[in-house]
Parts: C-alpha cells; sequence; structure tokens
C-alpha cells in the first residue's frame, strides 16, 4: 500500500514537472517528419565531416613524415647553401600544403552550410569580397 502511494507521488510529481506536460506524446508525433528530416541532414553533415577529418588526419600524417625526413637532410648538407636550400625547400614546401589544405576545410565547410541550407547559392555569390569582381567601365 506504500508502494503504491509512493509511486501514484512520483507520476504527480514527474508530471508537474514535466514541462510539455500531458501533450510531449501529441507534439513527438506532430513533429515525426521534422525529426526524420533532422536525422537525414545530420547524417549528411556526419558524413561530410568524417570526410573531412580522414583528409586532415591524412595531411597531418603526411606533413609529420615530410617534417621527420628534414634532419637527415640537415645532416647530408656539406655546405651552408645545402643547409640553406633545405630549410628553404622545407618551409616552401610546408606553406603551399597549409594552404592547400586550408583552401579545403574551407570549401568542406562551406558545402556543408550549402547541404544543410545555412548559405544559398545567391548568399554565397552576396558574400563574396567586393574586389573580386571586375569592373565594367
Amino acid at each position: 500500500m506504500q508502494t503504491d502511494r509512493a509511486n501514484k507521488i512520483m507520476v504527480q510529481q514527474t508530471q508537474s514537472t514535466n514541462f510539455f506536460g500531458s501533450n510531449l506524446d501529441g507534439i513527438m508525433k506532430a513533429n515525426a517528419h521534422n525529426v526524420e528530416d533532422l536525422a537525414q541532414s545530420y547524417s549528411a553533415f556526419l558524413q561530410k565531416l568524417g570526410k573531412l577529418n580522414a583528409e586532415t588526419m591524412s595531411f597531418c600524417a603526411e606533413r609529420w613524415k615530410e617534417e621527420m625526413e628534414v634532419p637527415a637532410k640537415i645532416a647530408q648538407s656539406k655546405a651552408p647553401e645545402d643547409l640553406a636550400e633545405v630549410y628553404s625547400g622545407f618551409f616552401l614546401k610546408m606553406f603551399n600544403d597549409y594552404s592547400e589544405q586550408a583552401k579545403r576545410v574551407i570549401d568542406t565547410m562551406g558545402e556543408i552550410g550549402l547541404e544543410q541550407g545555412v548559405l544559398t547559392h545567391e548568399e554565397e555569390a552576396d558574400s563574396a569580397p567586393k574586389g573580386s569582381s571586375k569592373k565594367s567601365n
């Protein structure tokens, strides 16, 4: 008998603290299509994010490998000019690699935004830098 009374009290407290009240099931049923759309778009988002993560990990592994080759090249240097060539070649390649990787990340994030409806193609064109288009006289 005490257990029944305790259960009734718990149910009453739960119902009184439920923000949506007793209409939660109705709200969930009415918005089922929205939940499905959200799940589908979230799946596409996660796939793009996974692709981006894999590309970034591959990039980091390749850069690490190249950085580990530098000490051997330095050890083989015979003259200061050789050392300068090793360093300048390394830093130039590093700069180009990071620039290309940043572009890939930005492009992928833009694709995610377009797919998720964050930007439309028109908004994307409007957000382009003003000096990027040719001026006509």
